[in-house]
């Protein structure tokens, strides 16, 4: 009886395993040739008998700061003594400039997300991301490698949700961001960019709730919507910078940096201390 040579029964075994692995953590997406977006303001131009006139108008249900500047130098000197401009949400303003000829399509408008100056209420998110009943891992938490590592996800966190599972509202507030089209991802940061998500405003404790790498056309909520905490909103998926399926869940602040946004420290998430959390462990809601 001839003997089974090991080598010859695994090896080929071992490299269907490794192919498979390395199959699922790379990407065969291009990167998307548009970048979606939610449209935050409208804005209207006029000139007549030499004066210029802009109205804006907030679309959303949060306030926000507008950073107007233009090339001309006298102008730009007259909108910065105004600078940021505040608009409540669904407000509206508008800017009157005489003797300085018509000045459309010459004004440069940088939106920000937020009132800075607004005060953070509360420390604490009191569900987390997920229905009753329902539990997790944490795939990756505050303050760690590879990605929750700068001011945009510091102390953002990520739970291992499959393709298709229901994500909920950890907050009452209203939908300020709806972007549901992407359908790739890669792990680059190229992919930063073009993942799926919602982001809720609650006008009471002032804070943001990202809920990003939904699935394309998984969202259940649309812009200006009031929802309730426990109210599903989307479905998980595996859009933008990743490697795997999971929910990326991140508490943000309006703040004066280059995004206009900031992570947010908690103290508590559900019925969990944030400094007792550790990696891989499952957190039921």
């Amino acid at each position: 009886m001839s003997k089974i040579n090991p080598k010859k029964v695994f090896l080929p075994i071992f490299l269907i395993v490794i192919s498979f692995v390395i199959l699922r953590k790379c990407s065969f997406d291009s990167i998307p040739s548009e970048k979606l977006t939610t449209k935050k303001i409208e804005f209207e131009e006029s000139y007549n008998d030499d004066e210029y006139q802009l109205t804006i108008k907030s679309l959303l249900e949060c306030s926000n700061r507008l950073y107007l500047s233009s090339e001309n130098e006298e102008v730009n000197k007259l909108l910065n003594e105004n600078s940021p401009l505040f608009l409540d949400a669904k407000a509206d303003t508008t800017i009157t400039i005489k003797g300085k000829g018509n000045l459309k399509d010459k004004i440069n408008i940088k939106f920000k997300w937020g009132n800075s100056k607004l005060p953070i209420q509360s420390t604490k998110i009191k569900s987390l991301p997920y229905a009753k009943g329902k539990r997790y891992k944490l795939l990756q938490g505050n303050n760690s490698n590879p990605t929750h590592n700068h001011e945009l996800s510091r102390y953002a966190f990520d739970f291992t949700m499959k393709i298709g599972d229901t994500i909920t509202s950890t907050q009452d507030g209203y939908v300020v961001a709806a972007i549901d089209g992407y359908d790739g991802w890669g792990y680059g940061d190229k992919w930063t960019a073009y993942a799926n998500q919602i982001m809720i405003y609650d006008t009471f404790s002032n804070l943001f709730t990202m809920y990003g790498h939904l699935k394309q056309n998984g969202s259940l909520v649309e812009l200006g919507q009031h929802v309730k905490i426990g109210e599903p909103i989307a479905l998980s998926g595996k859009t933008g910078q990743t490697s795997e399926e999971h929910l990326h869940f991140n508490v943000l602040q309006a703040d004066n940096g280059k995004s206009g946004l900031t992570s947010y420290r908690l103290d508590s998430i559900g019925d969990y201390k944030v400094k007792e959390l550790d990696r891989y462990q499952w957190m039921e809601n």
